[in-house]
């Protein structure tokens, strides 16, 4: 993505010494992110979801939107209790649910149903819901709700706050209670079953994916918003209660989330691994224990004008990495996840009857920051990186990714996801962990500089959060959405 130097302007005031610089509510950092939404950022969301989703009928605008930056800043909103902005957001958003369109064999639910765009044209999604897009927006949906639902009481909610409060209730709820069907808990008691013995190959059915994580998440953000007194228009208040009837089967998706969840005992405690060694044989980690710098692949012309792909670095057995498990990138949506969960642990309980006393979010988020200083960091201070998979292995990953679609892309090399932690959202962990708090201060210095070998180094590795670039300014914006609140290092008050 690229955006005009004017918007740059609103993130190019460099601060050199990070003691100076104010991360708190109506600090400087909150003031610059609030003028890059109403200069550039409210309009840019606005102008993507009608071109896409109403001009293209593209739904992976969905999965964009929520991934790139508007969830941070709706999260930095509910903290800094940001109202007019929180109102903003969902103004924003509303124009979304007139999108839901009937779901092709089903007569009684709607859905956002994809009919153009690059990526459903290319994958054969044309006339069909892509459910990790429609899941992932309804968690960008239940955030705000519930922030709003939060922040400003009910008799101070303008008709369209109510009305979206209402609405996202109502959608979540008739479309999660579409989605949790029996053939997908017998999916969940299959995999509950599995262990890493059992996976043989790179068949993805004993996969914990990005979509359970975040079936797990609406389900929080539901059940919150019920304790809160919402109530949906009458197809959701008969979604509910189909929901409240499936709550065995609910508890296992839980459960399955927990055993999913590797931890080791370790010099800070425990540190924790989503689904370590389960995606050993997947295509994308082939090369996971691959870690020279020479890329795997590469793309020469032929004969008709075109481009075949050559393998550079034939495929070998010893490349695999036997822990493999999710991506630092994908693994991102750990962070709205158990936010969600620490918030709503006893609401959990008490809408969906979960007290399973492992699930302990407050640990297990601990666990997972544990293991970004432990495994993923680099260790360095001066120049910090981050491995590709959780597992801690920093091998090739995703090599000749799409090539089917005509991409040309060798894969991500050692570290080549490393701008995934700092604007992944894991940045809102470094307010209960002082060595992620000193690690992502030191990104945000770095960011700023103006020394050579600094500037050559974030260049390589983070170049999207640098305020002297124009290139995807969209990362900025969501990593500084997340500084803000950060606690002060000396006091660890926010």
């Amino acid at each position: 993505m690229i955006f005009p130097v004017a918007f740059l302007l609103s993130f190019a005031q460099p601060v050199l010494s990070q003691q100076k610089t104010v991360f708190s509510k109506n600090g400087e950092i909150h003031d610059q992110v609030i003028a890059a939404w109403e200069s550039q950022f409210r309009s840019y969301y606005t102008t993507e979801i009608q071109k896409r989703l109403f001009g293209e009928g593209d739904v992976y605008v969905l999965y964009d939107v929520q991934i790139g930056g508007l969830q941070a800043f709706t999260e930095m909103t509910r903290r800094c209790k940001d109202v007019r902005q929180i109102a903003e957001i969902a103004s924003l958003l509303n124009p979304v649910f007139s999108a839901l369109k009937p779901v092709p064999g089903n007569n009684n639910s709607s859905g956002w149903i994809c009919s153009g765009g690059q990526i459903c044209t290319a994958y054969g999604f044309i006339g069909k819901e892509v459910t990790l897009c429609s899941v992932q927006f309804l968690g960008l949906l239940g955030a705000l709700a519930t922030s709003i639902s939060e922040n400003i009481p009910v008799h101070q909610q303008t008709t369209e706050l109510k009305t979206f409060v209402k609405t996202a209730f109502n959608t979540m709820a008739v479309q999660l209670d579409r989605w949790l069907t029996s053939a997908y808990f017998s999916s969940v008691n299959k995999r509950l079953r599995a262990t890493v013995t059992d996976v043989k190959d790179k068949n993805s059915g004993y996969f914990f994916t990005d979509v359970d994580l975040w079936y797990l998440t609406v389900l929080s953000d539901l059940s919150e918003l019920h304790k809160l007194g919402v109530v949906p228009a009458a197809e959701g208040v008969t979604a509910f209660e189909s929901l409240q009837n499936k709550k065995d089967n609910i508890h296992k998706i839980f459960d399955l989330f927990l055993a999913r969840t590797f931890l080791a005992k370790s010099r800070k405690g425990t540190r924790a691994e989503i689904d370590r060694g389960f995606w050993k044989y997947h295509f994308d980690n082939r090369y996971a224990g691959y870690t020279d710098t020479l890329p795997p692949v590469s793309w020469e012309s032929n004969a008709s004008g075109g481009w075949k792909m050559k393998t550079v670095v034939p495929w070998d057995s010893s490349y695999l990495a036997r822990d493999a498990g999710w991506d630092i990138s994908h693994a991102r949506r750990l962070v709205p996840a158990l936010e969600t969960f620490v918030r709503n642990r006893e609401n959990i309980k008490k809408v969906w009857g979960y007290s399973n006393p492992a699930f302990d979010p407050v640990a297990i988020r601990k666990a997972y920051a544990n293991q970004i200083v432990e495994k993923l960091w680099n260790g360095s201070l001066r120049f910090p990186l981050f491995s590709n998979l959780w597992s801690g292995d920093n091998g090739w990953y995703r090599v000749a990714y799409a090539n089917q679609t005509g991409r040309q892309f060798a894969g991500y090399p050692p570290y080549g996801l490393t701008s995934s932690i700092p604007d992944g959202g894991y940045v809102v962990w470094a307010a209960f962990d002082p060595t992620l708090n000193t690690i992502f201060r030191k990104i945000f210095e770095l960011s700023n500089t103006d020394d050579a070998e600094a500037k050559r180094f974030m260049a390589q590795h983070y170049s999207s959060l640098c305020y002297s670039t124009a290139k995807r300014s969209i990362n900025r914006f969501a990593f500084l959405s997340d500084m803000v609140g950060l606690p002060l290092l000396s006091t660890g008050k926010r």
